[in-house]
């Protein structure tokens, strides 16, 4: 009964990433297709670019909040630290193949943080900090890497891999394969490589600083140059 009662759980823990928020939000918001626009995934960051930042910051939290709770509920159920683990991994599976958008979806990172978040809060913000620093500084897509990569090294360190480093480790399947897709594009070692480091077809190497420091010091002398116009009228 116990067995039956788990993978009823599994399939609902699927279930609720599958909802696609990215969708259901660009929709509502721009009456547009979010799988037809950007990098064509359901992802937070895409919404948040192509259609506008309301929704894609409601669809960040909400990827967010369906990871946290199909933990969540595991726990509150007493569920055993397995389980919990294996839900939240199937949260990202739903979100990253949703079976309400035939199988497409997101990149499973903010479901990953929810699920992560409701497993070990405090490994997890730690852990969000180099990411967030790198993601600043050069490129959010390295400042992932190394953020799975610190919170599989923080597990070790407070003992609890049972829990978030295994989440972890298995989550990287769903995660990179979500990157390297579509598949069949892939075409040669270099588009490989950039696509599961920089999450692109194409290497980045610039410092994204530089250019937000360049856009707002281009934005100071917009602000002079009007102010000198107005004076001089």
């Amino acid at each position: 009964m116990e067995k039956i009662l788990f993978i009823f759980y599994f399939f609902f823990s699927y279930l609720l990433g599958s909802i696609p928020f990215g969708f259901i939000f660009t929709f509502l918001f721009a009456r547009k297709n979010i799988l037809e626009i950007g990098w064509r995934k359901t992802s937070g960051s895409n919404v948040f670019k192509n259609v506008g930042k309301i929704p894609g910051l409601l669809t960040g939290i909400f990827d967010l909040l369906k990871g946290f709770l199909a933990v969540y509920l595991a726990k509150k159920f007493g569920f055993p630290e397995l389980i919990q683990v294996l839900s939240g991994v199937l949260a990202i599976v739903g979100h990253n193949w949703s079976i309400y958008l035939k199988f497409a979806g997101g990149r499973g990172i903010g479901t990953f943080i929810g699920a992560g978040l409701a497993l070990e809060s405090k490994i997890l913000g730690l852990s969000f900090l180099p990411f967030a620093i790198l993601a600043i500084i050069w490129n959010a897509s390295i400042g992932t890497i190394l953020f799975l990569i610190t919170a599989i090294s923080l597990s070790f360190y407070f003992h609890r891999f049972q829990t978030i480093g295994i989440f972890t480790l298995i989550s990287l399947l769903p995660i990179f394969i979500k990157r390297l897709s579509p598949i069949g594009q892939l075409k040669g070692k270099e588009i490989f490589l950039n696509r599961l480091i920089f999450d692109n077809d194409k290497a980045c190497f610039d410092l994204r600083i530089k250019r937000i420091i360049k856009r707002l010091t281009k934005t100071k002398k917009e602000d002079k140059i009007g102010k000198s116009v107005q004076s001089g009228f």
